[in-house]
């Protein structure tokens, strides 16, 4: 490619790392552990499945499989925007919890998107809905969606194969 790299941004270590800064300043001065982080990306991303709001990503029957590389990615993303100062680690005896620093509300005020505006307006409907709710109950919720997804995926698969 002429020395130029196409680089991915959906999905990236960077555009996962703004979505989890964009979520813990909707959550400070609270912050969140790894899995709860990917829970709520989860739900942040596909906040159609759970509320009125359209989702900030497409509707794929396959959303029930990024859970399973999402914590990985999420991790990248963390420590991507930890290197910068953006996301803190807080560090106690139950584990380690990561809230948004103090350069994370400066650093996404500077980004003018019409995406990074969605990501936030879910951000803080997460917040306000799950901040007091378990990570159980968040699964919970979760598996109620899932029942759904399997249900369109199998419509899916009966479609191709009967092509």
């Amino acid at each position: 490619m002429g020395g130029w790299e196409v680089m991915q941004l959906l999905n990236s270590p960077l555009e996962v790392g703004v979505r989890v800064v964009a979520l813990l300043s909707a959550l400070y001065p609270a912050g969140a552990d790894l899995t709860r982080i990917v829970l709520l990306d989860h739900l942040i991303l596909h906040s159609g499945d759970f509320s009125e709001e359209m989702s900030l990503h497409p509707k794929v029957p396959g959303r029930v499989g990024e859970l399973g590389v999402k914590r990985q990615l999420v991790s990248e993303g963390i420590s991507l925007m930890g290197a910068r100062g953006l996301i803190v680690p807080e560090y106690s005896v139950a584990g380690i919890a990561y809230v948004a620093g103090d350069d994370a509300r400066p650093f996404l005020s500077s980004i003018n998107s019409l995406y990074l505006a969605d990501l936030q307006r879910r951000c803080e409907w997460a917040a306000r809905e799950f901040s007091a709710v378990d990570d159980d109950a968040i699964r919970s919720r979760l598996g109620d969606v899932f029942g759904h997804w399997a249900v369109e995926f199998e419509q899916i698969v009966r479609q191709d194969n009967d092509e």
